[in-house]
């Protein structure tokens, strides 16, 4: 199959007509990547809607959902322009492709147009052209059934598919999801409709001569039994319907987040913290300011004038010396003299001998010390103080000041970074809002969360109580199948409905080995390399899958990451398309959302170019980065195109060329 025109007008964010081309070029299989480039909210997912639109109608919003929501969800997707422009009353979604069926191939255009009117009534046309005939026999419910044999949903879910939601079947509790998949796959579905459509058979032929009592319980088991499993797939319905909200609502506060982030929204954030750094900077400064000043006033200016004090110092040892030569002088003398008093007499006549005598004895302490100037006449302890002060206090502080001086540097340069830092911080006006939007938001997907896992445990009990009344049943027609009046045709029902179940758990299991070898070859292809010893096992009867080392070592999914989980995810879609032996392309809406560098390196190399005959991609900016790309990835390219949204007209423009 080969999707060729996706022409849209008037559908959501597409104003008027617009007509693309999805064929890839080159030989089959060579190029068949057709490449969508947009920011959130330009019309990515509008066109993926489109394409299943197109071709299952109502069916894209659940089994469940009443003519009059469909009718609302139309009305909805007709675009809504900006400002005070008149809105268009219709719209329509037009596929073209060529599939090939018992070797024959043919060509469809399907287009699905609705219109409202004056009253808000909606109404919608199907038609449908096959090799330019239009199928005009047909009714809308027909036309509709033709689509759905020609492909399955079922199957086209394993091929059309949004990149954020296939990670349920990594991280939903249980299998279900993986189960329900191998069971469209296989048609399981409708092996157990026909199955349980044989059981129904039975419990009507059972009755025929059944006591009145027992044909009772009979009837009020059948009647809880139906009870029980509309409400098991009513709460199926809510389940699926607010896990649609919460996938919606997950885009939503993506597309908060970005906002938040291009109005400046990490400073923001940090602006308290900022604030309060900013706060301990400040008081910080003063206190080093209050040291430095308290140096300054104290002995720090003493360091300054090195050769001053030097000379300073130099005077007042000068002044010490000369007072402590006058003293020894003066006492020198007078020590003489009393010497020289004390012996004049008994040396009379030998005074020049006395004097000589003295003058040897107390020697040049006796010639006066030469004169110096007293300039400051202080103390000698004064002089030591102030020796003290000059040359071991004054340079301690002057290193204290100096290394004070660093830490005020380094300060001046941590507030400048702080008031930076600040300024980039936006308004609290204009990004307020946004942070309200964002937790009411977040505190949503937390309800939906809860609400969710409720529904998921409610549908069990349901299913469990509807299991039981069909075993009662069977008990019930086991018991009295000697009273019926057709015990050969229950027999042949009863045979037929074993049978069935044996058909289907071979086809099951044979299916699941099939399924685990091209999981297997798929997840190592695309996951890191310490990967490539894993081995894949898949349970027939719970479809659990068991990821395990060739050692023995086990990994259980809880334990990947989320990156790993879209991995696991990829390959099982990849492993189930390739196991339905069905060849259709694949549209793929944010592929590489959750994946890191390195993923996303081995997803665009080794899957998106092999994995079908063409590969329609709707990728963000910061997905898929077409300069960084491998070869293979590019060489693979057959078309790219932009959607760029304007909030001006309220429209996406489609251009060729990507971003």
């Amino acid at each position: 199959m080969i999707l060729n025109t996706l022409k849209l007008g008037n559908f959501r964010v597409f104003r008027g007509d617009h007509e693309i081309d999805l064929t890839p070029e080159g030989p089959s299989g060579q190029k068949p990547i057709i490449l969508f480039g947009g920011l959130n909210g330009a019309g990515k997912t509008s066109i993926l809607t489109a394409v299943r639109l197109t071709l299952y109608g109502r069916r894209i919003l659940g089994a469940k959902v009443s003519s009059e929501e469909y009718f609302q969800y139309l009305a909805d997707c007709i675009h809504k322009p900006s400002g005070a422009e008149r809105a268009p009353n219709s719209a329509y979604v037009r596929l073209m492709f060529s599939d090939s069926r018992g070797g024959q191939q043919h060509d469809y255009d399907v287009v699905r147009s609705w219109f409202r009117d004056t009253s808000g009534a909606v109404t919608e046309n199907l038609q449908i052209t096959r090799d330019e005939e239009v199928l005009s026999n047909l009714s809308h419910e027909q036309n509709q059934s033709f689509l759905n044999d020609l492909i399955p949903l079922g199957i086209a879910d394993l091929f059309f598919f949004d990149g954020e939601k296939i990670a349920e079947l990594a991280e939903s509790k249980g299998n279900a999801a993986l189960a329900d998949a191998i069971q469209r796959l296989l048609g399981l579905d409708l092996v157990n409709k026909l199955r349980a459509d044989l059981g129904v058979y039975i419990r009507n032929h059972s009755k025929g001569r059944l006591p009145e009592a027992i044909r009772q319980e009979a009837e009020s088991l059948e009647a809880e039994y139906e009870r029980r499993y509309a409400a098991y797939q009513h709460e199926l319905e809510s389940k699926e319907k607010l896990e649609d909200q919460l996938h919606n609502l997950r885009a939503d506060i993506a597309r908060l987040e970005q906002k938040i982030e291009a109005h400046g929204g990490a400073w923001y954030e940090n602006q308290a913290a900022e604030k309060e750094r900013m706060e301990r900077l400040l008081a910080e400064q003063e206190i080093i300011r209050s040291q430095i000043r308290s140096l300054k006033g104290s002995l720090y200016p003493l360091a300054l004038a090195p050769t001053a004090l030097g000379t300073l110092l130099a005077q007042l040892d000068a002044e010490s010396s000369f007072r402590t030569q006058l003293v020894t002088h003066q006492a020198a003398k007078r020590q003489a003299k009393a010497l020289r008093n004390e012996l004049a007499g008994a040396l009379q006549g030998k005074e020049g001998l006395l004097d000589q005598a003295i003058e040897k004895a107390f020697g040049k302490n006796l010639k006066p010390p030469k004169k110096v100037e007293m300039v400051h006449d202080i103390s000698d302890r004064e002089i030591e103080n102030l020796r003290h002060q000059i040359t071991v206090e004054a340079p301690k502080q002057k290193k204290e000041v100096d290394e004070l001086e660093k830490q005020l540097e380094n300060l001046r340069h941590k507030i400048s970074e702080c008031a930076t830092n600040l300024e980039r911080a936006p308004d609290e006006q204009r990004i307020k809002p946004l942070y309200e939007q964002l937790t009411e938001a977040q505190i949503k997907q937390g309800r939906l969360n809860s609400q969710i896992e409720e529904k998921r445990e409610n549908s069990k009990r349901e299913l469990r109580a509807a299991m039981d009344c069909i075993r009662k049943l069977r008990k019930l027609e086991a018991e009295h199948q000697h009273q019926s009046d057709n015990v050969h045709a229950i027999e042949m029902a009863k045979s037929a409905r074993e049978m069935l179940a044996s058909y289907s758990n071979q086809a099951k299991i044979s299916k699941i080995h099939e399924l685990e070898y091209h999981f297997g070859e798929s997840f190592k292809r695309l996951t890191r390399k310490w990967h490539n010893s894993l081995i894949p096992k898949i349970d027939p009867n719970t479809f659990g899958v068991q990821l395990a080392y060739s050692d023995g070592r086990i990994i259980e999914r809880e334990q990947l990451s989320a990156g790993e989980k879209q991995i696991y995810a990829t390959a099982m879609l990849e492993a189930l398309g390739q196991a339905s032996g069905r060849r259709l392309p694949i549209i793929i809406d944010t592929p590489l959302g959750r994946l890191d560098s390195k993923h996303r390196a081995r997803v665009t190399e080794n899957y998106f170019p092999n994995a079908s005959h063409q590969v329609v991609l709707l990728s963000t900016d910061t997905e898929i980065r077409i300069n960084e790309v491998a070869k293979a990835f590019k060489d693979a390219i057959s078309k790219t195109y932009s959607l760029n949204f304007s909030n001006n007209s309220g429209e996406t423009i489609l251009v060729k060329g990507y971003f």
